[in-house]
């Protein structure tokens, strides 16, 4: 930039060059703004010029903030002195926020790396230049993972046909030996088309899923949305959700993942079991506070919880060394079957 630039243009530099490289914990006096906006643009400035242009973006109503003290000067006079100045982003995520933000996405299950590198760069954009070096380590640590291209759109699809109340249709696929999503079949060997209510969205477990109702069922289903592929919105209206048998007051999302903790679909009952009290870690994790607690002897507990039957079941072969499910006397025995099961493949 050369020197001899209009001092009009001033007054963009200073702000610029403030709004670019300060901070609440990188501050300037009025010589490091000099300093600076002639390193940026070429362009000296002095004490007044700074001062005044200062004075007038304050003015303005630009987000300057400064810090004020008085001092008396040489001729012993009483002087104010403004220093310490920074453009105030407003920015309402630190440094710590800003990173779970993008651990949450590096290791999701669903975002294709190039769109998962891309909201990386947007996140860090939203912290200070600072945070934005150091976040940026964080951009080679993507997993390598199969991928679908067209999430983002089924996502916006989705959004809009739940906003529309309309139903959608699409292919549901599943990963075969190739690494690719192929279409499910129907019973006669064709591409099966899914005919969808769609309810709500939602992130858990590193995974993005669908809740709505399928035509042909009468309870509510759930789809992982980067298995979606070729999804259209119909003008068809779509069922309401209240006619679904206990969900006539609509989904209470949080209500419905802790009972889906795995997102296993089935019905939902009051399971109890038995377990150790030195996996109480697991069970908060599980289950949260909506777990009910009782204390046995021998350092035992007793738990009971509302939970899908089929996530019950999973859930406690997981940790069938030292878990034992008590009720439903129906969930107790389809385990059992399925450990006697499994127990005489190992042998």
């Amino acid at each position: 930039m050369a020197v001899n630039e209009p001092k009009k243009l001033a007054i963009i530099y200073i702000l610029k060059a403030l709004e670019s490289h300060s901070s609440p914990e990188k501050r300037y006096s009025q010589q490091q703004i000099i300093d600076l906006v002639y390193d940026e643009y070429g362009m000296k400035l002095d004490r007044k010029t700074i001062r005044h242009n200062l004075s007038m973006l304050i003015e303005a109503g630009f987000p300057l903030k400064y810090e004020e003290y008085h001092r008396t000067n040489k001729d012993g006079q009483q002087e104010n002195i403004l220093t310490n100045w920074y453009y105030d982003h407003e920015r309402k995520w630190d440094e710590s926020e800003l990173k779970v933000m993008i651990d949450s996405l590096l290791f999701s299950n669903y975002l294709p790396p190039k769109q998962c590198h891309e909201l990386v760069k947007k996140i860090a954009e939203l912290g200070d230049e600072g945070s934005q070096k150091h976040l940026a380590n964080s951009f080679g640590t993507v997993q390598q993972r199969p991928v679908n291209k067209s999430l983002f759109y089924n996502i916006s699809v989705l959004s809009e046909a739940i906003a529309a109340r309309k139903k959608v249709t699409f292919h549901y696929c599943d990963y075969d030996t190739d690494l690719k999503l192929h279409p499910r079949a129907d019973s006669e060997g064709s591409t099966k088309l899914y005919t969808i209510s769609p309810y709500k969205l939602l992130s858990m477990n590193g995974r993005y899923y669908m809740l709505g109702k399928n035509d042909t069922h009468d309870d509510i289903s759930t789809f992982r949305i980067d298995r979606i592929k070729d999804i259209e919105m119909t003008r068809i209206n779509a069922v309401s959700v209240r006619v679904i048998k206990g969900l006539e007051n609509g989904i209470d999302l949080a209500e419905f993942t802790a009972e889906h903790p795995n997102m296993w679909g089935g019905d939902v009952c009051t399971c109890t079991f038995i377990c150790p009290r030195y996996i109480m870690d697991d069970i908060v994790d599980w289950f949260g506070s909506r777990a009910n607690i009782r204390q046995l002897e021998n350092d035992m507990l007793e738990i009971r919880v509302r939970i899908s039957e089929s996530a019950m079941k999973h859930w406690a072969i997981q940790y069938a060394d030292c878990v034992e499910v008590i009720s439903p006397k129906r969930v107790r025995e389809d385990i059992a079957v399925t450990l006697r099961e499994a127990a005489e493949r190992y042998k």
